[in-house]
Order: structure tokens, then sequence, then C-alpha cells
């Protein structure tokens, strides 16, 4: 199957400069004022002598990013200089550089921008690579600019050189954990390498970039540019799907007794553009819908061909359908990899037809043997299928019935807990059916890593357009408590609340602070049981002889609330039923208008076993 791929280029009828460059207007040419034209048809602009920096933030306001994440320091000044004077980009200082990357990854999934960081060279890069890494395993466009000492320091010891002969090389360490890592050795060759740089962030499939440019170099002049002055220059589109795919596709579909479809991140812009249609196209040919972790959300889990979470920690009501047999498979936008597939299971792979869409070639076929791989824009699978419903209509009565009836017996059971109650704890069922009462279409959900992961996909019912972000790539704890930050600064018109874990909250919950200094008001959930707790029940799982009581995986028991109100937030605890629903709707205002961070510590019952049965299983084999 053939895959091809272009860049759009829009044509800008402004003649104005972008606003990093309207300084350098009127100083004569005598002062290297730029002498710019259009290029005509192409969306960019010719500019003559802008300085290294000033291209970069160009390129960001063309792109509409409004916020850089970083920590400061000697070996970027030149950027913080030019930020601190910005009138629309603020640089955002965070606590810790990983936090700053996880509020670029979180900027981005909220808004479908660009997420920037910015660090300094040595430790600043080495700190911002896990939240990088992250931000890239998920296909998030992110672009990390870490400093590098001048050129004419390279080979001298100084102070955090990260080059390739002394230090850390930062560039190839980040050559792993990115789909492309550079260092900057030239001011006239820089603009091709940052266009080359936003093609791969913005291309296919995508992810996170690292540019390391020295201090000197940043503040070199460009003697000709070429600036673009619309969002999307550098964005690759893929193919549309060939009508032959999708002919094949809907007759497979119409034909199957047991079909289903499964719906991955990839499938968010396809759903956010045909959501209505295809819900329309479902409930007509009966087909029921499953998601991956990532796509919890695209579907509503209210409607009554919703499946859940099909993967670990996925809904039993999938578990079941799957396990009693599907003969057509379409996999939307997923890679199936060991979240979605719930292990690698084997029900999964006993299926005949297996049909997978993806812009990424690399994608398919990487789990499930694939009967048609279409290499092609999801969106036009989904448009092309609703069409061919509309002209071809429902299958014959009895396959609609059959289908229908199957899905009205398989009722999602309530998970009832384990224990009894317990005098000042919660149980984690409980959380969530209280948080279930209070989600809103303007609402934003930000997941962490650990049992908080498996009680929110197991629980939550989603309905778009409320949204639900997991860091499914890397699996990296913490992300939440940067992330939240990030998507409410990036979408403020919208509720930001994060769900984490008490191990993850004391990684990065200092970033609480940035929230606070910068009026960002988010809403921060706390499961606390004090310990380690993914990690304590899996070692439980596998040796029952293990005990869940015993300090091993004890975090010490610290004061969260204190810690959280030493950093600026307001906090709340929560240790019974009942408490949470009763503070959720005051809390969510606080947040919104008074833009102050809101932390709600629940007290969570520790011998409640999360969802992760297939996983603790995965975990103890030995492979064979």
């Amino acid at each position: 199957m053939s895959f091809s791929s272009h860049i759009e280029f829009q044509v800008d009828s402004s003649p104005a400069l972008p606003p990093a460059l309207l300084a350098l207007e009127g100083q004569g040419a005598g002062g290297g004022v730029p002498r710019e034209w259009e290029a005509r048809g192409l969306g960019f602009r010719r500019v003559e002598e802008v300085s290294v920096t000033d291209c970069v933030v160009a390129h960001l306001e063309a792109e509409e990013v409004d916020a850089v994440f970083g920590i400061p320091g000697g070996n970027i000044a030149p950027f913080q200089q030019a930020l601190r004077q910005h009138g629309s980009i603020r640089f955002v200082i965070a606590s810790h550089e990983g936090g700053a990357a996880f509020m670029a990854d979180g900027y981005a999934r909220a808004t479908g921008k660009l997420g920037v960081c910015l660090v300094t060279a040595g430790p600043g890069a080495t700190n911002a690579l896990t939240g990088v890494a992250s931000a890239h395993l998920d296909g998030v466009p992110l672009l990390a600019i870490s400093g590098q000492v001048a050129t004419d320091r390279f080979g001298l010891n100084a102070i955090q050189e990260s080059t390739g002969t002394h230090g850390v090389n930062t560039v190839e360490v980040f050559r792993q954990a990115s789909a492309v890592s550079a260092g900057v050795v030239d001011a006239q060759s820089f603009q091709r390498l940052l266009a080359r740089v936003l093609r791969v962030v913005h291309g296919l499939p995508g992810g996170a970039a690292h540019l390391s440019i020295p201090s000197n170099i940043a503040r070199q002049r460009i003697r000709h540019a070429t600036l673009p002055t619309t969002r999307g220059a550098f964005r690759a589109r893929p193919p549309a799907a060939a009508p032959e795919d999708l002919d094949e596709t809907f007759q497979l579909l119409r034909a199957a007794r047991r079909p289903l479809i499964v719906l991955g991140s990839g499938a968010r812009e396809a759903l956010g553009t045909h959501g209505e249609a295809f819900t329309a196209f479902v409930s007509e040919q009966g087909i029921p819908v499953a998601t991956s972790l990532r796509g919890k959300g695209l579907f509503s889990e209210d409607e009554p061909l919703s499946l859940g979470v099909l993967g670990l920690a996925g809904s039993r009501r999938a578990e079941a359908y799957v396990r009693e047999g599907v003969d057509v498979l379409l996999v939307l936008g997923s890679r199936m990899g060991e979240w979605a597939s719930r292990g690698f299971n084997k029900h999964l792979q006993s299926i005949d037809s297996v049909i997978q869409v993806d812009a990424q070639s690399a994608h398919i076929g990487q789990f499930l043997p694939v009967r048609l791989p279409i290499v092609a824009d999801v969106g036009s699978v989904v448009a092309g299928l609703v069409e061919r419903g509309r002209r071809g209509g429902p299958p014959g009565g009895e396959r609609l019935r059959e289908r229908w009836s199957r899905m009205v017996e398989l009722r999602e059971p309530v998970p009832s807990p384990r224990a009894p109650q317990a005098e000042g704890m919660v149980k984690p069922q409980q959380l969530m059916a209280e948080l279930n009462a209070h989600l809103r279409a303007d609402m934003d959900l930000y997941i962490d890593m650990g049992n908080c992961t498996g009680w929110a996909s197991h629980l939550l019912r989603l309905t778009p357009p409320t949204r639900i972000f997991f860091p499914c790539g890397l699996s990296s704890m913490g992300w939440s408590c940067g992330a939240v930050i990030g998507g409410k600064l990036g979408r403020p018109e919208r509720a930001a609340v994060a769900i984490t874990g008490d191990g993850a909250f004391l990684m990065n919950g200092t970033e609480l602070l940035t929230a606070s200094r910068y009026r960002v008001g988010t809403v921060t959930l706390v499961l606390n049981d004090n310990y380690l707790g993914m990690v304590n029940h899996g070692e439980h799982a596998q040796d029952t002889t293990v005990p869940l009581e015993d300090d091993f995986y004890g975090l010490g028991d610290p004061d969260l609330a204190a810690f959280a109100e030493s950093l600026g937030a307001r906090a709340y605890t929560v240790d019974g039923p009942g408490q949470l629903a009763a503070l959720l709707p005051e809390v969510l205002r606080r947040a919104d208008e008074l833009g102050q961070p809101q932390v709600i510590i629940a007290r969570v019952d520790y011998r409640e076993v999360p969802p992760y049965g297939d996983r603790f299983a995965a975990v103890a084999s030995d492979g064979r």
C-alpha cells in the first residue's frame, strides 16, 4: 500500500511582521533592519538580519504558542531575555525541568498546538529527558530547546559543557528519546534545521524533538531568513483512504456476525470532527465500540454500544465480548500495545479479519496479523464509512437483532469492595463514583500512572466533550502534576483535574508552587494509601505470602495536605464516603475564580486490589 504526505502551505494576506521582529523595524539600513517581503502563496515571509533567538520566537508565534515552560540558566539567557520582553508568549518557570517538560506535554495535548520546553545545558537537559521521552512515545508534538556553552569554550571543560568531548553529550542522549535531536553549529544553517525539526514534530508519526543551541549562536544573526506567518505551515497531512479499501471495510463490517471497532488516541481528531456521524453509523449498523486507554472518552461510554476501555484495567463488558469471539475487528488509530491489547490477549490473536487504520505504516501489524492494512488519515476512513452506511443501509434484520441483543445482555457489573469499610478511609471505587457524578462537559482529566490509572480507566464513564489524558507510552509517574498545569494554561476555559497517587505526588507535587505563582487554578485529587500501591499489590498478587501491610513499600505517612498548602495550594482531606461529592463543586469553583490550585487528599483503603490482574500476571510470567 502506497503512502505519501505533503506539507500544507497557506497564503498570508497580512503585511505585518511577527511581533518578535517589530522591534527591528525603523532602525534604518545601517542598523541592520530586516528587509522583508512576502513569499507569495506559501504563508512565509523573507526577512534579513534576524537573530537565531528571534527566529525561534517568530516560529512559535506562527504556531500560536503562548506559553514556554522551563527553568532559567546562563546558557539559555538569550531566550529568557526575549521571552521576558514578549507580549504574548509567557516563560513559565517550573520547579524542576522534568515538571516543565510534563507541562509542555499537557499544554500540547490540551490545545493541539506545539508544546515547548526550554532548559539550560547539562543537568537542565538531563532533568527534562523523562518528560520529553514521555511526550515522544505518545506522539505528542513537543520541542525541547536546551542551552549549550559558547562554541569557543568547547573542549575547555566549561561549566555545564554538554558536548561530545566533555560532560554528557545531550544531543546523543536525546537522540534515544525523541524523533530528532541535533546540535546547532551555525547561525546561517539554523533556519533549515529548525524547519526540518518542526516538520518531524508535526509529521508522521510525530513526537518530540530536541535542539541544543550554544549561547553565542543564539545571539548571532541570520542574514536571510524565511519565517512562517501561519499555523500549520509545517504540518504533514496523511493521505485519504482509497475508495476500494473503504468499500471492503464496510462490506466486512456489514457481513460480520460479531464485529468490533476499537478507537485509539489516533482517532481523536477524527472523532472530534465526525463524532456525531460516527455514533449514528455504529448505532444503525449495530457495531459495538471499545477504546484503548488513551482513546477513552472519544466515544460516549453511556452509549448502548459502548464496551468501554479494552485492555489492561479495562471494562469487563469489553473483556467478555472479546472472549466470546469477534470475527471482524476494525482498529482506528491504535498500535494495540500492551495497554490496549490487555497484555497481548490470546482472544484478540484469534480474530480472522483485522482491519487496522493508522497514519503511520510502522504502527500496523505490530501485534495482530492484519488482513487489510490502511495507511491513511483516520478521519477519511470514518467519513467514508459514514457515507457508505447512508448508501448501503443497515445489515439484515436478523443480523442486526443478533448484534443488539448480545449488547443488551452484556451488563457491566458494578465492582464491589473486597474489604469492609474502615474508619478514616474511603474506597477508591467510591471516590470514582462520586467523581463520576461531577464530570462536566468542560472538564479535562489528567491521569497519572499507578493504581489511580486502573481505577480511572475501569470506573469513570466519559462522554465527549469531557476529555481524559494518560501518559501510556513511557508510563511516567508524576506526569499529571505538571501536565495539568500546562493543560490549564493552554485551555483556561476548561476545568483541569489531575488524579494521582501519593507516590507520584511526592515526585512532582512541588509544581503546585508553579501553579500558585502563575495563578493557575488546577484541581488535584491524590489517592493516598501511604504505599507505592501498584508495586505493593503486584508483588502480593504474585506471592500472597508477601504482606500488603508491611513498610517495605511504605511512604512514611507524610502530611500531604500541609505539603500542598506550603506550596500555595488550598488543601482538603477526604476520609469517608460522600465527602468528595460534597467538596467538588466548591473546589472547582474556587480553582477557577481564585486562580489557586486546589488539592484533595483522599485517604484510600490500601487493601482494595486495583483492576490489574493481567498486568500482574504478565510481570510474574517467565515468558514461556
